[in-house]
């Protein structure tokens, strides 16, 4: 199989790695060219390129605005994909504006948004919440089960529904998570150390994923992105047009993320809600 992907970022290089190491034929572009450097793909020079007579194009950009001009740029190829899947998290009206501009050349666009991160992309194992038809992503399997494990793979509906499906999810990672370190600030300066937390509320009600997988970097000191601050944000803002209007717990809560440094991952949130390890120091370097 031939497949064509357009971004080589965190998520993207080891999607490409994967859908590689299965034996299939991959074309990337990815708008900083240094980023597709060393992986097990062909570098084309552009979208239109990098997609042209493949089987299933993959996508992995940042926001609705990308989509649309990739969705465009692939369209325009003499021979486009007959299947666009597109991992990206952005609005779900612009995955349906997207749907139909793939179908003006009959190809098909599914909206395949994961979850998992860095590791959950490199060990094929993310969470993928797809929005298309039954047959379109049937036909994207091949590709879908190299990225993703099909156990964690959830047909949400028509275009834009795994979109909102993910949104829902990221919404309660940034919930959870400024929960959490709020909750452990305020045990830490009564005395109770986070370690000592941790134990109590992994065996207890309030435990989560947030604790068990992000709080252990984020006493360490460790925010070095897996899920950056900023594209958590630009989530959490599609979950509130979503909404249509305020969040009783998700506006306070994305006024935090506000705060926290674009380049550093989400969970520096914690800074502004405990007494963390300075993450300069080299001994508390992992």
């Amino acid at each position: 199989m031939r497949v064509g992907v357009v971004g080589a970022g965190l998520m993207g290089a080891e999607m490409i790695r994967n859908v590689a190491a299965a034996g299939h034929e991959v074309t990337v572009f990815a708008r900083t060219s240094e980023k597709a450097e060393g992986l097990p793909a062909r570098q084309a020079t552009d979208v239109t390129a990098a997609v042209d007579g493949t089987d299933i194009a993959l996508l992995s950009v940042t926001d609705s605005e990308d989509v649309l001009e990739v969705v465009s740029m692939i369209i325009a190829a003499d021979a486009p994909p007959p299947i666009i899947i597109d991992t990206s998290t952005i609005a779900p009206a612009a995955a349906r504006e997207a749907a139909v501009l793939a179908a003006s050349a009959g190809a098909e666009y599914l909206d395949c948004p994961v979850s998992g991160g860095p590791p959950g992309a490199a060990a094929g194992t993310l969470a993928v919440m797809c929005g298309g038809t039954h047959a379109g992503v049937a036909a994207a399997a091949p590709v879908l089960d190299l990225i993703g494990d099909p156990a964690k793979r959830v047909h949400c509906g028509p275009v834009g529904c795994g979109l909102v499906a993910k949104l829902v999810n990221n919404l309660l990672v940034a919930i959870i998570s400024a929960g959490t370190a709020e909750a452990f600030g305020i045990g830490q300066r009564a005395g109770v150390e986070p370690e000592v937390l941790v134990r109590v509320v992994t065996a207890s009600s309030g435990d989560s994923w947030q604790l068990r997988n992000l709080f252990p970097r984020v006493l360490a000191g460790n925010h070095a992105p897996g899920f950056r601050a900023r594209d958590l944000r630009k989530d959490l803002r599609h979950a509130r047009g979503l909404a249509g209007g305020p969040l009783a717990i998700g506006d306070p809560t994305a006024a935090l993320f506000e705060d926290v440094d674009d380049m550093l991952d989400y969970g520096a949130v914690a800074r502004l809600l405990m007494d963390l390890p300075d993450p300069d120091t080299p001994e508390e370097t992992p």
